[in-house]
């Protein structure tokens, strides 16, 4: 069941230019406008550098409820490069942001249900660095990738902590890869989930 609580965010179609979902597939050839269908997203961890973690702007959109977490990058600017596109069989739909091969940031387009709890706690112990997607370099710097997945989401119930799940609950180490964006690594050093923290309140619809 959806999300009871009227500021939950509500679920949206899927432009219809998009298509069916495929379903999942492992066969890495290209799809219509080029892009290509995982079922996974093998990751790479790099030391972070000097400095602390680079600092999060999240903006709401109040009109269509899409949250984009944008992190700061000293090292290289300009727009992102390439995208990765969780796509859950509900129709939900958030994609991953990468610059420089870099995660960069993220956008919810399509939220899943919001499961609320009464508390929602960050993994205590974290380590900082960066976070690239190797299979995607090699892909090339603007290819775009769609990935089938599960997306399950839990939120505190003043909505400040967001965990994104991808899949089934597994054990996982938490990467600082912002201030307030941590991303769960499994032990096969598969995307397993994120963590969005300090999020601000959503604006109330126009």
């Amino acid at each position: 069941m959806r999300d009871p609580d009227p500021l939950a965010p509500r679920g949206q179609s899927v432009d219809a230019a998009r298509g069916p979902s495929l379903g999942p597939s492992l066969d890495p050839s290209p799809v219509a406008r080029g892009r290509r269908r995982w079922t996974r997203v093998g990751v790479a961890v790099e030391p972070p550098g000097d400095g602390p973690p680079s600092r999060v702007r999240y903006q709401w959109d109040a009109d269509t409820e899409l949250l984009v977490a944008s992190i700061g990058d000293r090292r290289n600017g300009g727009a992102a490069a390439a995208s990765l596109e969780l796509e859950g069989a509900d129709g939900s739909w958030l994609t991953i942001e990468l610059r420089a091969g870099r995660f960069c940031g993220l956008e919810v387009a399509v939220w899943p249900p919001v499961r609320l709890r009464t508390a929602v706690e960050p993994p205590l112990a974290t380590e900082p660095g960066h976070v690239s997607v190797p299979e995607l370099l090699a892909l090339g710097a603007t290819t775009d990738v769609e990935v089938d997945t599960q997306l399950v989401v839990e939120a505190d119930r003043q909505r400040r902590t967001y965990h994104f799940r991808l899949g089934r609950s597994r054990p996982t180490r938490a990467v600082r890869v912002g201030r307030d964006i941590l991303l769960d690594v499994d032990e096969d050093g598969d995307l397993a989930g994120l963590w969005l923290l300090n999020v601000p309140a959503q604006p109330l619809p126009h």
